[in-house]
């Protein structure tokens, strides 16, 4: 299991390494060396960043109730954003990226289309789509363990729990992909029992709706100034890399994940506690949590552990 869990994660640095050279290729700066940070963490102003709402982002709604989530399966062939490669701003910034390259625009998009990633243009963001490749390699903790060896270092926070007959692991990361600074939250169960390391991406049916958006730093949210944004959908993999140098340890995510009902929202809450996220305002506070309903809104900076 473990030769053939590092075969399928070596295929997949070496893929996700080629899209980061070709998109990069071209520029001559100097990556700053990724350090940990020797301030003690922050706490953001009282103020939430500009312009947000809970319906576009992560900030915490007036509400305290959540709808009910949705559980049929999406429509054949939907997309995990509303930009694409294909749409005219976003072949505007591919042509950018082919130009550097010196590749064709159509050799650009066809890379990374076939790579498993799209592009929103609006964020400048790569993403991986619902149906991407890289669903069927599933995840072991091993996968962090070799990532630095492929140029990734990140920081990492894993939220375990048991609901619904499954061992469920909602894991959080965020942190510097190659020539890439970015964020993802998967979603992987498995039956209690039946593997220890391994868990497997949920299927369409056990997809979780959730969002979150990047900072830099928490200065950057303070003032409002996002690094992107993963929009509101129902996923199992939200990803989002945008070509800059960042420092993992800085980096501030708000994310807002949606569960299925009161017994997974009860397990949740406790997989948070444990993973280090504490019950407090994650508009105000970092590393903290807020429950509605069957949504939790969650302010993550510190908590976990950097792979590196």
């Amino acid at each position: 299991m473990r030769t053939n869990a590092t075969r399928i994660f070596a295929l997949a640095l070496a893929l996700i390494l080629v899209v980061c050279t070709f998109a990069a290729c071209g520029g001559d700066t100097a990556e700053e060396e990724i350090t940990r940070s020797p301030d003690a963490i922050a706490t953001p102003a009282t103020t939430a960043p500009a312009g947000t709402t809970a319906a576009s982002t992560t900030t915490a709604p007036t509400t305290t109730a959540a709808a009910a989530p949705t559980t049929t399966r999406r429509a054949s062939g939907s997309s995990g954003s509303g930009s694409s490669s294909g749409s005219s701003s976003s072949s505007g910034n591919l042509s950018d990226i082919a130009q550097d390259s010196g590749a064709s625009l159509g050799t650009v998009a066809s890379l990374i289309n076939a790579f498993g990633y799209n592009y929103d243009a609006d964020e400048g963001v790569f993403y991986t789509e619902i149906d991407s490749w890289q669903r069927e390699a599933n995840f072991i903790e091993h996968y962090d363990a070799l990532a630095p060896l492929g140029n990734m270092r990140y920081q990492t926070a894993r939220v375990d729990f048991t609901s619904g007959g499954y061992d469920w692991r909602i894991q959080l990361w965020k942190g510097q992909y190659g020539p890439f600074g970015g964020a993802e939250i998967g979603v992987y169960n498995k039956v209690p029992g039946t593997t220890d390391q391994l868990y497997y991406c949920v299927d369409d049916e056990h997809m979780l709706y959730m969002s979150y958006t990047l900072y830099e730093s928490v200065n950057d949210y303070r003032n409002g100034t996002k690094f992107f944004t993963r929009p509101w959908q129902q996923h199992w993999w939200l990803t989002g890399f945008k070509l800059a140098t960042v420092n993992p340890a800085e980096l501030l995510m708000s994310a807002r994940i949606r569960v299925f009902d009161g017994t997974m929202a009860n397990a949740m809450e406790k997989g948070l506690q444990a993973a280090g996220f504490k019950k407090g305002d994650p508009v105000r506070q970092v590393d903290t949590y807020r429950r509605s309903g069957f949504d939790f809104y969650i302010l993550w900076y510190h908590a976990g552990s950097l792979n590196y």
